[in-house]
């Protein structure tokens, strides 16, 4: 698949989520724009104060003048504090709460897409990579809508508001200043490719931690069976070490960008401030106009050396949404097809057609040639050695994978099944793994899981034909006896009964069992089969 350049992301990103809080985020820019504003107004009327106390002082101007100067640049100055804080608070909360429902609604997306990738694509990902993209990668834009976005907003507003005001003020001095600028740039272009690199290897590390974290945790049955807890220790703190070298270089990295850049601001106001006394020297300006002046180069200089800083915050963003518009970005081959057709009363007939299947284009086939009817009430072994393609026969008649075409054809009732809803077509075809999967929770909640409507009455038949009656009774909860996570609380034969209890209360008109008697003793595995019979 093509990726998009960076660019191409942050446009997504808007045009997908941020455009329904277009005139939310208009808003919050003019009250923002308002608030950064505000503060301009402030050395000025400091600097203006001082020259009417300078020509008090010098007898060319009446006490009472100086006064009210005072007062009224005192008056002015609380005004315009106060209303900065007013927008600040609105401006804020505005934004913080259009962020989370942005966060909401990626997070949203994200999961409803991962619901809807094939297997194939779960094939070849490990589980802690996609955390590490919906928690680390999430985690990160929400901290730059949250704060990074006002502070960009802020600055750039602040440092173009600044930049006008000066050359109003003094032309000639405000080019000294600005000649600085150039000079920011070239240092961030200096460090860009750097940071854009590092942070790029960081956000790799992170989810390679997240990975190994996942799998050694859900296997640590087998780490402690092996004694290997020295060895995953050692494998864990290597990537946790190579993420610390990492973060440091890239620390280390920003550190310099930011040191430069405060050299260059120091460097432009010693050029500022010795120009600016030549004038004053002159009669060109004032001394209360060369104070406000150097007040407000260090308001614009700021602003500029926090956007060298922001780089940091910029790249990790940016990464965060490249990795996970990678996700969203995803084809979807096994999807409802125009004009798919619902399953209505389905009788459970099974057909395949010179079926062929290979998991990946070009890889070993799997399936070559099978053609197979199953009338609907019939039961059907298929017997085979490890690896050829049991499971894999069985995952296609759902479409957990699908065909290429003219690779064969899968029918239920006589319909191709990519023809039909998979919704309706899953419904009625429920397949039990050899690996029973529980959720979370109590034994009634994973059994409710297939079908949420189902009565005390048909949970207790299900149970009694998976054999599991009898083990609930001698349980003092009952069905809200606590499974555990994956079930691991009980187990492998009570989990796999419980899985084939689950299928059988959704009440399917195809039910595929891939061996999921596996961990049964013969006697109870004779009574389960007498049950389904």
């Amino acid at each position: 698949m093509e990726v998009p350049r960076p660019v191409g992301w942050i446009r997504r990103l808007e045009s997908e989520f941020l455009r329904p809080y277009r005139r939310s985020i208009v808003l919050a820019l003019l009250g923002l724009f308002v608030q950064s504003l505000l503060i301009v107004p402030i050395p000025l009327l400091q600097g203006w104060v001082l020259d009417r106390l300078v020509a008090h002082a010098r007898g060319t101007l009446a006490a009472s003048e100086a006064s009210r100067a005072i007062v009224l640049g005192l008056f002015v100055t609380l005004a315009c504090y106060l209303g900065r804080m007013a927008l600040s608070w609105k401006v804020t909360t505005s934004i913080c709460r259009m962020s989370q429902e942005v966060v909401v609604a990626l997070r949203d997306a994200l999961n409803r897409k991962l619901l809807r990738l094939p297997m194939a694509y779960f094939d070849s990902q490990q589980t802690g990579r996609l955390m590490a993209r919906v928690t680390s990668d999430v985690g990160s834009i929400l901290a730059f809508l949250n704060v990074g976005s006002l502070q960009l907003a802020n600055d750039l507003i602040l440092a173009a508001g600044i930049a006008a005001v000066l050359v109003w003020l003094q032309w000639p001095l405000a080019i000294v200043t600005l000649i600085t600028v150039p000079l920011y740039a070239v240092n961030h272009h200096l460090f860009a490719r750097k940071i854009r690199t590092l942070t790029h290897e960081i956000s790799g590390q992170v989810a390679m931690i997240y990975a190994l974290l996942s799998e050694r945790v859900s296997a640590v049955r087998v780490v402690r069976s092996f004694a290997k807890e020295d060895a995953e220790l050692a494998a864990l703190d290597e990537r946790i070490d190579r993420h610390r070298r990492l973060s440091w270089s890239n620390t280390w990295t920003n550190a310099l960008l930011s040191a430069l850049a405060t050299l260059i601001s120091g460097a432009g106001t010693v050029f500022v401030i010795t120009f600016g006394a030549v004038l004053v020297g002159r009669g060109r300006m004032s001394v209360g106009e060369l104070l406000a002046f150097y007040a407000l180069i260090g308001q614009l200089y700021n602003p500029i050396v926090r956007l060298t800083q922001f780089q940091a915050t910029m790249a990790s963003m940016r990464v965060s949404v490249e990795r996970l518009f990678e996700v969203l970005g995803e084809p979807e081959p096994i999807r409802d097809r125009p004009g798919a057709r619902p399953v209505e009363q389905p009788r459970g007939a099974i057909e395949l057609r010179n079926v062929r299947f290979a998991y990946a284009s070009g890889s070993r086939t799997v399936l070559d040639g099978i053609d197979l009817v199953i009338e609907p009430g019939t039961t059907i072994g298929i017997i085979g050695a490890s690896g050829s393609g049991k499971s894999t026969l069985l995952s296609l008649i759902p479409r957990l994978y699908d065909l290429a075409p003219n690779r064969g054809a899968i029918l239920l009732d006589g319909r191709d099944v990519r023809g039909l809803q998979l919704s309706g077509l899953r419904q009625a075809i429920a397949l039990v793994p050899q690996q029973a999967i529980l959720f979370e929770g109590t034994i009634r909640s994973n059994l409710l899981y297939a079908a949420p409507e189902a009565t005390d009455a048909q949970i207790r038949q299900a149970l009694a034909a998976a054999d599991f009656a009898t083990t609930l009774d001698a349980m003092p909860l009952g069905l809200d006896t606590p499974v555990g996570e994956r079930g691991l609380s009980l187990s492998g034969g009570q989990r796999q009964r419980l899985a084939l209890a689950r299928a059988l209360i959704a009440n399917p008109a195809v039910l595929l069992l891939d061996d999921c008697t596996s961990a049964l003793d013969a006697e109870t595995e004779a009574n389960v089969l007498a049950a389904l019979k």
